[in-house]
C-alpha cells in the first residue's frame, strides 16, 4: 500500500505536472485533450458497432487514431490546395 498524497504535503501526480482535471491519470498531458467523457461516448459507439464491448485502452486508440487521421487529411488538403 502506498503513502497518501496527503500525508506528504504534496498534491498527486497529475496536479502537479498541470494536467486538466478532468484528464485520466494514466495519459501523458499531450493527450490531456481525451477526456472520460469522450472515452465514454467511443466506447458506446463502437461497441455498438462491433458488436461486441470495446475496451478503454481500445478506444483510446481508436481516438488517437482518428485524430491522426483527420490532420493527414486536413495537411494533405492544404497541401493541394498551395501552388
Amino acid at each position: 500500500m502506498g503513502i497518501p498524497a496527503e500525508t506528504t504535503g504534496f498534491q498527486g501526480e497529475s496536479a502537479q505536472l498541470g494536467a486538466a482535471p478532468d484528464a485520466a491519470p494514466d495519459r501523458p498531458l499531450s493527450l490531456a485533450w481525451i477526456t472520460e467523457e469522450l472515452i465514454a461516448e467511443h466506447r458506446r459507439v463502437w461497441s455498438k458497432y462491433y458488436r461486441r464491448p470495446v475496451s478503454r485502452a481500445e478506444a483510446l486508440e481508436i481516438i488517437q487514431n482518428l485524430r491522426r487521421f483527420a490532420e493527414t487529411v486536413l495537411r494533405a488538403s492544404r497541401e493541394r490546395s498551395t501552388p
